[in-house]
């Protein structure tokens, strides 16, 4: 199998296996380094995550203070053969503040509506609610045993 060929089966691999969430577990530093990991609801638009944070989560000060941050999408434990080596995809992402006057604020939180449902007009009209945009760069995606795989990636799988 040529490099891209297997370049594309491994990006597909990632596609299917984030597709089957509606959450993403989400790791930040706040400014002392000290690491932090919690999950949000998201919506993946033209290759770039977003996520509609509040001011009360700790992730929101983590990413305006360093917006980097480590996303990971895994296998249930209840459907893994085995849990050393659960499928999963984690990425490396940096964060953009998306300001309420730009298009993209709107058309991302009508898509997140449409997703999660009644409860995104009311958080959406809540100030201390931001979008961010986590473009990726890289990607690890594991498999299962010696089945691991870096993948430059331009945006989400």
């Amino acid at each position: 199998m040529s490099v891209d060929n297997n370049h594309n089966d491994l990006l597909a691999d990632m596609r299917d296996l984030s597709a089957k969430f509606r959450t993403v577990l989400m790791a930040t530093s706040c400014t002392d380094g000290v690491p932090e990991i919690s999950y949000s609801p998201y919506v993946s638009v033209d290759g770039v995550l977003y996520v509609f944070l509040s001011d009360l989560a700790m992730h929101t000060g983590n990413l305006k203070s360093n917006p980097r941050a480590s996303l990971l999408f895994i296998e249930d434990e209840s459907t893994s053969e085995t849990l050393h080596a659960r499928r999963r995809v984690t990425y490396r992402a940096d964060a953009l503040l998306v300001s309420r006057d730009d298009p993209v604020w709107e058309s991302v939180l009508s898509q997140m509506e449409g997703k999660f449902g009644e409860i995104i007009p009311l958080i959406k009209s809540l100030a201390d609610f931001h979008l961010f945009a986590m473009h990726a760069s890289d990607a690890v995606l594991v498999r299962g045993f010696a089945d691991a795989h870096t993948v430059d990636v331009d945006g989400f799988a």
